[in-house]
This record gives structure tokens, sequence and C-alpha cells, in this order.
């Protein structure tokens, strides 16, 4: 008799959206004992223990568009810590580009309340808001892949944690209206 065990705790949440409209998604996210979780932790740098990064692709597994939290650091995404005081004021991120047929497109909105994907600095909210602007959905309409990741570091010198909370499909309905 085989057993088995299943790490991944990802849910399947499949999306669809239409393109040139802004794209708004709001989620309220609770740990595994149904309590909301507590996005506005800091680690003993001053940075938040949550950070978060949305990536849509296409069905080859290129990247269309990735989307960033305001402090998302990952030095394989090119982005780098300025700041090694810690407090967290100049990290950089990939410049907001739109997406083109020939290259991916990066956002991140700024920082704080104003960034790409916010997670609710509110002891208890859970709640984390993802807010695109129409021009970075601005992409050939089809069916992509996307995911929803999480990396959430507790201290300075404690080990990173990578953490795939929502994946599925990414359907993007033609439109009909152009903007501008």
């Amino acid at each position: 008799m085989a057993n088995t065990l299943n790490t991944d705790i990802a849910k399947e949440l499949n999306i669809t959206a239409r393109r040139n409209d802004t794209f708004q998604m709001l989620l309220e996210v609770r740990d595994s004992n149904d309590t909301l979780i507590n996005f506005s932790d800091v680690n003993d740098l001053s940075l938040p223990v949550y950070q978060s990064k949305m990536t849509i692709s296409n069905t080859g597994g290129d990247r269309i568009l990735s989307i960033y939290s305001d402090k998302w650091r990952n030095s394989s995404e090119g982005v780098v810590a300025s700041n090694p005081d810690g407090d967290g004021s100049n990290y950089t991120l990939p410049s907001d580009v739109p997406p083109s047929p020939t290259t991916e497109g990066h956002y991140t909105g700024g920082t704080g309340v104003g960034s790409a994907i916010h997670l609710a600095a509110q002891t208890t909210s859970g709640k984390v808001t993802i807010n695109v602007p129409y021009t970075y959905v601005d992409f050939q309409a089809g069916t992509y892949n996307y995911d929803f990741q999480i990396r959430k570091q507790t201290s300075a010198a404690g080990a990173v944690e990578y953490t795939t909370w929502l994946y599925g499909t990414f359907t993007l309905r033609s439109d009909i209206t152009k903007v501008g």
C-alpha cells in the first residue's frame, strides 16, 4: 500500500479578464486555522514578512506580465536590495513596462497602498488587493497560465520560504472599444 504526502497548498482559481480593462482582484487570506493572516508583521530589518508576485505566462512558459508587491526581493528577477541597513526604503524593482509581443511586462505600481499588489498592513485584515491599470492588460487575447506566489522571511538571517497560493488559467477576452 502506497502512502502519499502532498505539500502543495496552492488552490486553483481560473480568472477571466478583458483586454484593455483595469484588472482588480481582492482576496481575503486565512491560515489553516481559519485565522486572517497578519500582513503587518515585519522582520528584524523592519521589512515586511510577506511579499508577493503574480506572473502570467503563455502556454509555452514565456512570461507575459509580472506583477509585484512593493518590496518583492529576488535577485534572479533583477531586484536589488540597495539599502544594506535594512530599513527597506531603497529597494529597486524592475521598471514598470507594459507587455509587448516581444518583451515581458513588469508592473509594481509604486509603494505601499499604491503598489500593484498590496498586502493590507492592518493587524488582522488578511486582505490582498491586486490592481493593474488597463495599459498593462494590453496583450493578445487568449488563454494563459498564472500563479500567485508569496515570499515569507521572518528574519534577516532566517530562511526564505516561497509558497504558491493560487494558480490556474488567465483568460483574456478581446475588447471591442479601444482605449484612446
